[in-house]
């Protein structure tokens, strides 16, 4: 890049108002134009009556496109550091490790704030942060679903332990009832009373 003179036309303004006079002069989108934006379009017929409407020097026909070729450039070395700043904002968070419910919430965060800058840079920006912000919000869900299908096996398994307790106590009462029945050595009423203890009878 050429250095620029201090004297070009439009570094005495703010800002603020370059990025607006720059933004005038892209085509504007059919909700811009049905609400009436102007379109900076033709140096005679739109920038000059705007610029005087404005009460901003006219520049020279050289010196409005000179403008708006520096303005071109620094859009895209905004653009580019926006989206460089996104993708390491991105990085950082995979990086850390952290809960990914936690990291979906704070990339969703991050990509509002880019997109409600309303420039081209901010939502190239907003919309990697978005799409890093999906992937967490979706490994979130998938971390849900693991605990839950976990905590499903873990009370199947649960209930297949008990279920086995309970048959092996039945079949060792029934296999006590059976010696009780075996056993020469008891009298009825003896064989009757263990039974009935085997059982829990009283």
């Amino acid at each position: 890049m050429k250095k620029t003179h201090s004297n070009a036309w439009g570094e005495d303004l703010p800002e603020d108002t370059r990025r607006e006079l720059y933004r005038l002069a892209k085509a504007p989108t059919d909700e811009e134009r049905a609400a009436g934006r102007p379109w900076l379009r033709d140096f005679d017929r739109d920038v000059l009556p705007y610029l005087s409407l404005q009460g901003y020097t006219a520049p020279s026909r050289a010196g409005w496109y000179r403008f708006l070729q520096r303005m071109r450039v620094a859009e895209a070395v905004q653009t580019r550091f926006s989206v460089e700043a996104a993708k390491r904002i991105a990085q950082g968070v995979v990086a850390a490790n952290v809960d990914a419910r936690l990291a979906a919430d704070y990339l969703t965060a991050k990509a509002l704030d880019a997109a409600t800058a309303g420039d081209e840079a901010s939502q190239k920006a907003a919309a990697i942060l978005a799409a890093g912000a999906a992937k967490f919000h979706a490994a979130a869900i998938a971390a849900e679903e693991l605990k839950l299908k976990a905590a499903a096996q873990e009370t199947k398994d649960a209930a297949l332990k008990l279920a086995r307790e309970k048959f092996e106590a039945a079949e060792k009462r029934e296999n006590a009832a059976k010696a009780a029945v075996a056993d020469s050595k008891l009298s009825d009423e003896e064989r009757v009373e263990k039974i009935k203890s085997i059982f829990g009878m009283k």
